[in-house]
Parts: structure tokens; sequence; C-alpha cells
């Protein structure tokens, strides 16, 4: 019995022991994990993400400050997070020197965030600042022109892949405020659409009518808005979709025929005449022309698809492309791919790639 009481004294010995032993790491690892929240310094991508984040939860608190009209801006500046107790002081958590910033909020079908962020050896660049510094415009070859007051992609071998909403896209061309996107392939996980089956008076027949306004293709593009997009409609910005027949003679590749009507929209197809200007053959002068599906780097789809635009010629036939990437006019009322069309903010904040298609570009949707 003594043996046993002794034994029992050790054991609760070795209990208080190995338990004062936990309770020491226990502290070293709570004063470790202090002190490294203390004392962490944020990279310059991390600290702009922490600007975002906690610019959210103070307009959550003040969301009487939030913008509430169409492209209205709000900003907020780290000074009044760092005032209002939401986060250190730029120059106490940055690996940078000298920082500055302040987070731009916009309202369009939601909120977008932009963290402006300047230090002494960096500053945060946008999607369009990355591709102007890292690609030369160029007036041959393959690559960025500056055409038709804009930036224009030509050529068979581009690298102007970008990933969006869980697609693969195509810059075709962009500007200080937009940037035009068109599906890398046609939406094989859509159905083939007619352009319009309507009953066409002037031929008797059921070809429809090829003027987009009044389409059934319209109405189809808008379904595939509010479906694939219904999680990114903050990011997508209206433009204008140049509508106007065109003929198969024009010569006028500037966008001055088909955008004499324009329809603002979301989503649409592409013009003829973007798909012209994305081929540089010196030969690729009129919509029907073979020469267009040379060095273009849209010539190549798995499906035949459908342009934007009608022929001046009637009132029946649109324009599509096959898979070779020549240009024909079809039956209005025939079934055909699509190429989605959007727009994005030319501004969005770049993330990451250099526009190759095993590198695309991506960019922070906040």
């Amino acid at each position: 019995m003594d043996k046993l009481k002794e034994l029992i004294k050790n054991n609760k010995k070795i209990i208080l022991i190995s338990g004062a032993v936990l309770l020491v790491i226990i502290l070293i690892i709570l004063v470790a994990v202090i002190l490294i929240n203390v004392f962490k310094k944020y990279d310059y991508q991390a600290l702009e993400n922490l600007m975002v984040e906690k610019t959210k939860s103070y307009l959550k608190a003040n969301s009487s400050l939030l913008p509430n009209e169409e492209n209205q801006i709000t900003s907020v500046d780290v000074t009044t997070l760092v005032n209002e107790k939401y986060m250190k002081d730029l120059n106490k958590i940055s690996k940078g020197t000298n920082c500055t910033g302040k987070v731009d909020i916009v309202y369009n079908n939601g909120y977008r965030y932009y963290p402006k962020l300047v230090c002494n050896n960096y500053e945060t660049k946008n999607l369009e600042e990355i591709i102007l510094e890292n690609n030369d415009i160029l007036t041959s070859g393959n690559g960025i022109y500056e055409l038709n007051n804009g930036y224009v992609y030509r050529g068979e071998y581009v690298n102007n892949y970008i990933n969006f909403a869980n697609e693969s896209f195509r810059i075709v061309k962009f500007d200080d405020e937009l940037m035009y996107l068109i599906l890398s392939d046609t939406a094989n996980d859509v159905e083939q659409a007619v352009f319009d089956d309507r009953y066409n008076e002037t031929i008797n027949s059921y070809r429809g009518y090829n003027s987009f306004e009044t389409s059934r293709i319209k109405k189809t593009l808008e379904d595939l808005y509010n479906g694939y997009f219904a999680n990114y409609q903050n990011y997508l910005l209206p433009f204008d979709s140049c509508t106007h027949t065109r003929s198969e003679t024009d010569f006028n590749n500037t966008g001055e025929i088909e955008c004499y009507s324009t329809y603002q929209t979301y989503i649409s197809l592409l013009a003829v005449y973007d798909y012209l200007n994305a081929s540089n053959d010196p030969l690729c002068k009129t919509a029907i022309s073979g020469n267009c599906s040379n060095y273009n780097y849209l010539a190549q789809t798995t499906n035949k698809w459908w342009l934007l635009n009608g022929t001046n010629e009637n009132n029946y036939d649109v324009y599509a492309v096959n898979t070779k990437g020549k240009i024909s006019l079809e039956q209005a009322s025939t079934k055909k791919f699509l190429r989605i069309v959007i727009a994005i903010p030319s501004d969005v904040l770049y993330k990451k790639g250099d526009g190759t298609s095993s590198n695309p570009y991506e960019f922070y949707l906040y």
C-alpha cells in the first residue's frame, strides 16, 4: 500500500511538471503569434488586399459613405482606416518605405474596389498600364497597333489571352476606359443559335431579318449575360455595339460604317470591322476577302460562328466566320455558334500573367 501511495505521488509530480511545461510552451507560442502580428511586414500585393479588406469593414460600419449612383466613385484614404483603428500605419507594416494609399470604390451593378498604393519603389498598376509597359506599339508584325483611337491586337500569334468568369477570352482592343474581350473559342456548351427566324414579308419567307436590334439573337445574348456572368456583372461595363449593315464591297475598316448605328449593351457579338482589323494581311480589305483569314488570331475556331452585322445587299443575310477564318454571308434563320463579346474596365488591378495561352492575364476581383 505504501508503494502504491508513493507511485501515485510521483505520478502527480510528473503530471504537474508536464502541465507546467505545456503551459510555458503555449505561452511561448502566444507571445510568438503576438510578436509576429505586431511586427508583420506585408508585401505590396498583400498590402493592397489588406487595404481592400479593411475598407470593406470600414464601409460596413459606415454604409452611408458608399456610392449609390452608376459610376459614382468614393475614396477611402488609408489615414482614415488608421485613425479609425481598422489597420496600422502603412510604413509600420509595409516592406517598402514612405507609403501612401487609398481605395476607390465604384458603383456599377454592385461595387468594385480599387486599391492605390504608392511607395518609394512601388506603385499599383492596372492591367492597361502593364500591357503597354511590356509591349511595343507596332506598325508591322504580330502584336498591338494604335488604331481607331485605341489599341488593337493584330496578327496570328498575339499574347492577348485573359481569364475572366471561369472562361478564356482574347483581348480584341482597348482604350483608357474599356477593354473588349471575345471568347477564345465558340461557346461550345451553348446550343447553336439562329440570328433571327421571323417571317420576312419582303421575301415571303421565315428567313428572318438581319437587324440585330430586333433579332432573336439579341434575346439569346441577354440570357447568356444573366447566366454566364450573374456573379461578375459589377465588372462588366456597357458599350456601344456597332450594329449597322455593311456592304460586301466596303473598304472602310475604321468602324464608321458599322458604328453608324449603335446599341448600348453589356454583351454582344463581334462587328465585322473588328474581325478585319485583327488580320494584318494587306489584302484583307473587304468583308468577303479570303485574305482576312490570314495572319488573324481570330481565324481558328472549333465551329462556325456569327458576326454582328448583316449585309446591305438584302435584309436577311448576316456575316459569319467558318472554321478556316473565312467570312461568308448566311441566312439569318440558320444556326451558328456564338463568340461572346464583353467589355471590362481597363483599370482593373493587374494580378498576374503575360497574355500567353499558358499564362493568361488575370486581374483582381474585389
